[in-house]
């Protein structure tokens, strides 16, 4: 009995003891540094992910994907033919979508913003977004602003209502379908949300009723020279758009200007309407005029990095005419805050 008595209180010592020294080299460790890396350098190794070298080993890797697919499409092209009846003609071996893949990719998160079917929008790095310019959006907020312009509002305005309440988002509309805004954004962020009754379209037009207007026009009017985030659901009508946009963009920076000019676009969330037969407005003929097309916003710096279907659009019609596209500036380090470490 005397044995175990002694056995119990020498355990009893050795767990005093061993308590007694983790407690001690458990409070060394909160002191030493060297253990234990302050809050601040935590931080500083948490937002690490987000540096200079990391963002752009990661666009560096996107671009070389991105220049793959520009071989590719040649060799598509071949494949394919270029007599064919254009869209309906290209399913197979390569659809017409194909030579527009979206094979760059976005260097932060990608989130569908606003309704989750047709209406909302799938925006890349809309973490960035709320970091560079935080919500949500008021005349007192001082974050800097998020310039927005949406082109095409019709009955759903739940894409603009999600970005005044997560940013600091200054909204520009423009329809000539609508009168205003749908309910979605609140009477308090209105001052935020300006809307024109008026169209899209190669040329400004004001005396037309409605009006019509270019991008390049309707940024001058509203003293902006770059446009963090452009939606454009136009109906057709963003092939001349986005045409008369470049070809401004080329006619103003001469061949002795050393800088390479962009789209001064942040990021373009486009829906593409592939009309056969269009009147109004004018739409690719064949192959080569969709590929030209579509290069032109790549060689101005636009690199696509999401698309979906719009069934909606494609069961309507009984076609695949419908394409749904993020793409972002991959070019404006300065000014894309996409861009920014």
């Amino acid at each position: 009995m005397s044995i175990i008595m002694g056995r119990l209180v020498l355990s009893t010592i050795m767990f005093t003891v061993i308590l007694f020294f983790i407690s001690i080299t458990s409070r060394a460790l909160r002191k030493d540094s060297t253990w234990m890396l302050p809050a601040w350098e935590i931080k500083q190794w948490q937002e690490s992910y987000s540096s200079s070298a990391v963002l752009y080993e990661k666009l560096a890797l996107a671009e070389r994907l991105w220049k793959q697919t520009i071989e590719n499409r040649k060799q598509m092209l071949d494949e394919s033919g270029s007599g064919r009846t254009f869209p309906d003609g290209y399913i197979y071996p390569y659809n017409v979508w194909d030579f527009a893949r979206p094979s760059f990719f976005c260097p932060h998160d990608m989130e569908r913003v606003g309704t989750l079917g047709d209406g909302g929008k799938v925006v890349c790095g809309m973490s960035r977004y709320e970091k560079t310019s935080p919500g949500p959006s008021s005349e007192q907020n001082i974050a800097p602003p998020l310039i927005v312009y949406s082109f095409g509002v019709n009955d759903d305005s739940s894409f603009e209502a999600r970005l005044l309440e997560r940013t600091n988002a200054e909204i520009w509309g423009y329809d000539y379908s609508v009168d205003a805004w749908a309910k979605d954004i609140r009477r308090s962020q209105l001052s935020r949300a300006h809307f024109k009754k008026a169209g899209l379209g190669k040329k400004t037009d004001e005396k037309s009723n409605p009006p019509f207007y270019t991008v390049q026009d309707l940024m001058h009017a509203n003293g902006h020279n770059y446009v963090d985030i452009v939606k454009m659901d136009i109906e057709g009508f963003e092939f001349d758009v986005l045409s008369s946009l470049t070809a401004f963009l080329r006619s103003t920076t001469g061949d002795n200007d050393n800088t390479t000019s962009t789209i001064p676009f942040g990021q373009l969330l486009v829906e593409i309407h592939l009309f056969p037969g269009a009147t109004n407005f004018h739409v690719p003929k064949d192959i080569h005029e969709w590929i030209q097309w579509w290069t032109e916003l790549e060689e101005l710096g636009l690199r696509p990095v999401n698309n979906e279907d719009n069934w909606i659009g494609d069961v309507g019609q009984g076609k695949p005419w419908f394409m749904e596209y993020t793409l972002i500036n991959a070019v404006d380090t300065q000014r894309n805050k996409l861009l920014w470490a």
